[in-house]
């Protein structure tokens, strides 16, 4: 049941409807499960009574707070983490009870007749003004609602101001967005004294998950087993999930399995939406365009529990300081409890967040200087050899030449004689291909390759396929090193218990930490197969398609995987490698060199707006991209059509509207993402390089895809009409008060 590719027919299953999701899975046995939420942002539980949820027949099971451990856990180092609310519920959706039952049905009658008394509390839901002291605290342990305060300055801005003669800035507003996966959260769980607790679960992060499952139930590690099936998308959502807890305590409880699905209501009522973020960004020039600082404090809303909400603040206040030299840099982060629904990354990660920012507020200094904003920025980016102001080492960077590439695209000297209300905005992007803090204990990865008595080949991952390809490119890289058919490659991943350790997919990591120990193992396999050929034959032959030719005679993998159990007890042929990357831990300061390499992008994208709405339509897109050597043309190609398009909605449509905690849109009707209709002809070039840390040069694309896409549309949008917008998403509504009134700001 655990995600599988064997080349060529990847995608065949889902096309024809065939692939087993979460939803697809059923055990002898099996219950349904539920969850009651709280209707209130923050109340005291009074009581709760289920007496007469009990009473049902075919109910299993209703648990509360009273029946299961109550230990402090959490999947980062703020362990702010219950299974069910004790004493207080912090926000809407927040989980008061569960039940398991023999359907569905019986599911809901249950949770309707469970009785809890609330009384109400002061809720604050605004990160800013969670910091006064007059708000109500959420965690006691926690001052002022702030569980992190970043502070951090590399040179000397104070001065560095005086020096400045043109300053430009302002409040950039982020919007709080669904991350809109085709699959709903999902959950399988079964309990078994024998082995435990074993999951389906659609987590790309399962080891991590795995920890943060055992210390909720107080189980040791391999106490927890998580089965990834194929993930119909996740975009930062599907990390760690109390949904899953839930459904195995109600599996230790019932002593049955027990399934939870949501339906895309309560997913949308009880997502983890991207972080909401208030942005104060300034940044200085010279009269001749270069920068001399830029200044930042955010405020960012967790929500009311701590998920990934951390990394999203230190990502925001230094990574686009990888991108240009600003000379300068301080920045503030406050991350604030809220009685909101606790919030998550999302694709971008905080860094998508701040480039709107900033490359919104660089093309108002090259506004005001009469500067092409192109020409601005190549006076002040990086270039390869360099160390950025936050220790990232750049061994290669192709940075200029992606903003040369994209001007010749867009043909951007066209740029001021476009009609009226039409506007071409270029911005520019940088990622990482993992990052070293994501888990400070250990960074790389590890793969297992095989030769199976099918002949086939397997390679063993801990990385987890999301449907972006990761298989299909861990399979290239393979037959690749070995000089065969990825045809003969299988991929397997997804089992806590049977592959390889995994940090997961986040972070960019997986083409170039995964690709790096598939490479490795694919070599060793290959040195190790060709020894065993000497032994049989004195040659090591010459490798085909399926088959290893020695004189005239071809010995095919599955005669050659026979001869090789026949003589080792019959042990397959494995290699087990691990790539473990030269990276730094970023010290208290956010100092080090946490990646093996970094891409970089630029973008320019052209919009029309109507005057009369205020409607933005995208006229045409262009992206050119650093990303290395490219292993999979198709799949790269895909993965930035994919983030234009996500990014497209982010900033022309898509807001979780709130009020007072609760989302007032819970439905794709009234969630509008966008559509075919909504996306322009996407135009993109690679600018191929090899790096020296990735495998066959390669490095990340996915993310850094998206992390121009605000900050194009928002200038296009600037340089269209001739006021510039400072809040997200960019609706006809904000767009047609822009037009119409005096003020942008």
């Amino acid at each position: 049941m655990n995600s599988t590719f064997k080349s060529p027919h990847a995608h065949v299953q889902k096309l024809t409807g065939e692939t087993r999701f979460v939803e697809d899975i059923s055990l002898p046995g099996q219950l349904a499960g539920g969850i009651l939420r709280s209707p209130h942002a923050h109340a005291r539980i009074v009581n709760i009574d289920t007496t007469k949820a009990l009473e049902i027949e075919g109910v299993h099971a209703v648990l509360t707070a009273a029946d299961v451990p109550r230990l402090a856990y959490g999947p980062t180092k703020y362990k702010d983490w219950n299974i069910f609310a004790e004493s207080e519920v912090l926000f809407i959706g927040d989980e008061v009870a569960a039940v398991a039952a023999d359907s569905k049905e019986l599911v809901q009658a249950a949770l309707q007749m469970i009785d809890v008394h609330y009384e109400g509390l002061p809720a604050v839901f605004d990160a800013e003004e969670a910091l006064s002291p007059e708000s109500p605290l959420l965690h006691p342990q926690t001052e002022q609602n702030r569980p992190m305060h970043l502070q951090l300055e590399r040179g000397d801005v104070e001065t560095a101001k005086k020096d400045a003669e043109i300053v430009r800035g302002g409040r950039y507003v982020i919007n709080p967005i669904y991350q809109g996966h085709l699959e709903p959260i999902a959950a399988l769980a079964s309990w078994s004294e024998e082995e435990g607790i074993t999951l389906w679960a659609g987590s790309h992060i399962p080891y991590r998950a795995r920890e943060t499952y055992a210390a909720a139930f107080g189980l040791p590690e391999d106490r927890v087993r998580i089965i990834v099936p194929p993930i119909g998308g996740s975009f930062g959502a599907k990390y760690v999930l109390k949904m899953h807890i839930i459904a195995a305590a109600l599996s230790m409880e019932a002593k049955r399995p027990v399934k939870m699905v949501f339906d895309r209501k309560e997913d949308m009522i009880s997502a983890h939406p991207r972080v909401p973020l208030k942005m104060d960004v300034e940044i200085g020039a010279t009269a001749d365009g270069k920068f001399v600082y830029k200044d930042v404090v955010v405020y960012a809303n967790a929500g009311a529990r701590i998920y990934w909400s951390p990394n999203i603040v230190a990502t925001a206040c230094t990574r686009p300081d990888g991108i240009y030299h600003f000379n300068n840099v301080r920045a503030e982060g406050n991350l604030c409890y809220t009685n909101n629904s606790p919030t998550t990354c999302m694709r971008g990660f905080g860094n998508a967040e701040m480039l709107f920012a900033v490359e919104s507020i660089i093309d108002e200094i090259a506004d005001s200087l009469k500067i092409d904003p192109a020409e601005l920025r190549r006076m002040n980016i990086v270039h390869q050899n360099e160390r950025t102001a936050h220790g990232y080492q750049l061994d290669s960077c192709k940075l200029e030449e992606c903003i040369d590439t994209v001007k010749k695209m867009a043909n951007w000297q066209r740029r001021d004689s476009l009609p009226k209300n039409r506007g071409l905005g270029l911005a520019l992007g940088n990622h990482v291909s993992g990052f070293r803090g994501i888990d400070p204990r250990f960074d790389g990865s590890t793969a297992v390759l095989r030769l199976k008595a099918t002949g086939d080949i397997e390679v063993e991952t801990g990385e987890i396929d999301l449907g972006q390809g990761l298989s299909q490119t861990y399979a290239k890289i393979a037959a690749r090193e070995l000089g065969i058919s990825d045809q003969a490659i299988i991929v397997k991943s997804g089992d806590t218990a049977r592959h390889p350790f995994g940090i997961g997919t986040l972070a960019s990591r997986s083409t170039v930490m995964g690709g790096n120990a598939v490479q490795l193992a694919a070599a060793e396999f290959k040195r190790k197969l060709s020894a065993f050929m000497k032994e049989l034959y004195g040659t090591e032959g010459k490798w085909d398609e399926r088959s290893i030719v020695v004189g005239e005679t071809a010995h095919s993998f599955k005669e050659i995987a026979t001869l090789f159990r026949m003589k080792n007890a019959g042990e397959e042929l494995l290699v087990r490698s691990t790539y473990v990357p030269n990276t730094e831990l970023p010290d208290h300061t956010y100092y080090g060199n946490p990646s093996p390499n970094y891409p970089f992008a630029a973008h320019v994208a052209e919009v029309e707006v109507d005057p009369d709405t205020g409607r933005v339509k995208l006229l045409g897109y262009w992206a050119a991209h650093d990303s290395g050597t490219i292993l999979n043309e198709v799949g790269a190609i895909s993965q930035v059509n994919g983030a234009v398009a996500q990014g497209i909605g982010w900033v022309t449509m898509e807001e979780l509207k709130l009020e007072e905690g609760r989302v007032m849109n819970p439905s794709i009707m009234d969630y509008r993402m966008p559509g075919a209709a909504d996306i322009p002809d996407i135009q993109v070039s690679f600018i191929e390089g090899e790096d020296p840390h990735g495998p066959f040069g390669a490095k990340s694309v996915g993310e850094v895809a998206l992390d121009p896409v605000p900050g194009a549309i928002a200038n296009a949008i600037a340089h269209a009409i001739g006021k510039r917008g400072y809040s997200l998403p960019f609706t006809p509504e904000k767009v047609w008060t822009l037009l119409h009134t005096e003020e942008s700001k």
